[in-house]
């Protein structure tokens, strides 16, 4: 991620530490896998730390863990649900993306995956949107429920004042695919929820082929997808912030 603003700029107290450790990384890619210091490091440290600025509660806030059942939801009556999801695998940083559109009753109307190449993570997850969308317009999809796991892609979409230059061109394309139908909604969901999508991007990360699209679930997300549809939940800790008068 390079050109990451927000409204709160990072404070040299952050800068310093992350700094000092991605430069350690740099050094040691260079000494011992002969790896070319990356161009782009000083915008990769702010993006990180900016990164790190927007999770972390404000010092204002309490925080208190609360359990919740965590699923994926079918959308409402007459929409379609997309699930998108990026992956990185190892340090070889071979990306892939993925995704899957559901119906009003959990059934698959179609899946996908691409092979994208060394990347990071937001890339990544920026070509499964991107992907994704495409193909709900190519399938006439008229009301779309979009769900990601990536609370800052969420951001990115709904946020006017959000920018990144690394991510600007495919942003830009997210956003004009999002005009081709009549109703939209666009959600930040937890991982457990976004499992089929997740499985998806795992094997674009793998596989051989540019890009796939599958008309049923593939063997290897058949359960997942089996899960989801019977309505499987899993119990998470989650933080609820309470802000203290």
């Amino acid at each position: 991620m390079t050109g990451l603003q927000y409204l709160r700029k990072p404070h040299w107290r952050l800068l310093f530490p992350f700094a000092v450790r991605l430069i350690w990384k740099s050094r040691n890619q260079l000494v011992f896998n002969g790896k070319n210091p990356n161009p782009n490091l000083p915008s990769v440290i702010n993006s990180q730390v900016v990164e790190f600025m927007h999770c972390v509660p404000s010092p204002r806030q309490s925080t208190q863990n609360v359990i919740r059942r965590i699923r994926w939801e079918r959308p409402p009556s007459g929409w379609k649900k997309l699930n998108t999801d990026g992956s990185c695998i190892g340090n070889s940083r071979s990306s892939g993306c993925g995704g899957a559109v559901r119906d009003e009753h959990g059934e698959w109307i179609a899946g996908f995956s691409r092979y994208i190449g060394t990347s990071c993570s937001v890339v990544a997850e920026m070509w499964g949107l991107r992907d994704g969308l495409v193909l709900c317009k190519n399938l006439n999809i008229q009301c779309l429920v979009v769900e990601l796991d990536t609370s800052m892609i969420v951001d990115a979409l709904t946020k006017p004042e959000y920018a990144n230059n690394l991510i600007s061109p495919i942003l830009d394309d997210c956003k004009q695919l999002l005009t081709h139908f009549q109703q939209v909604q666009i959600r930040h969901c937890f991982r457990q929820a976004n499992r089929c999508a997740d499985m998806m991007a795992r094997k674009g990360a793998e596989q051989q082929l540019d890009f796939c699209v599958f008309n049923s679930p593939p063997m290897d997300v058949l359960k997942i997808f089996r899960e989801d549809f019977d309505g499987m939940y899993f119990n998470r800790l989650c933080p609820k912030r309470v802000v203290l008068c």
